[in-house]
């Protein structure tokens, strides 16, 4: 194997969880991941530059590697001095892997 498959969040759409679903999918995209620092998570303001979210703003960040999905929690008083975030307290994505392995590339452990 010439590449090492890797969890690449850079790019996730994030969208308010709350908001209403449009005709092609979920509601209006509010931010696009970029990656976790060590002090908190850079999100890509559209339109803007990066943003970078200390985890003291955050109550929650969560990846869940079963359904392939992004969930940020903000806390109530970070939302409401922030215009980009419309209210949104709650953003979710999707991601999509970019590296393609058939599970017969590895031994069968059942």
């Amino acid at each position: 194997m010439s590449a090492r498959p890797r969890i690449d969040l850079d790019g996730v759409s994030l969208a308010d969880e709350a908001g209403p679903a449009t005709r092609t999918g979920p509601s209006m995209v509010l931010a696009i991941f970029r990656y976790r620092t060590s002090e908190g998570i850079a999100l890509l303001v559209p339109e803007s530059a990066d943003v970078l979210v200390l985890f003291e703003h955050l109550e929650e960040a969560t990846l869940d590697l079963v359904a392939g999905s992004v969930r940020i929690v903000f806390r109530a008083p970070y939302v409401e001095h922030q215009s980009w975030l419309r209210g949104a307290r709650v953003l979710t994505g999707t991601w999509t892997d970019r590296f393609v392995m058939s599970a017969g590339a590895f031994p069968r452990r059942d």
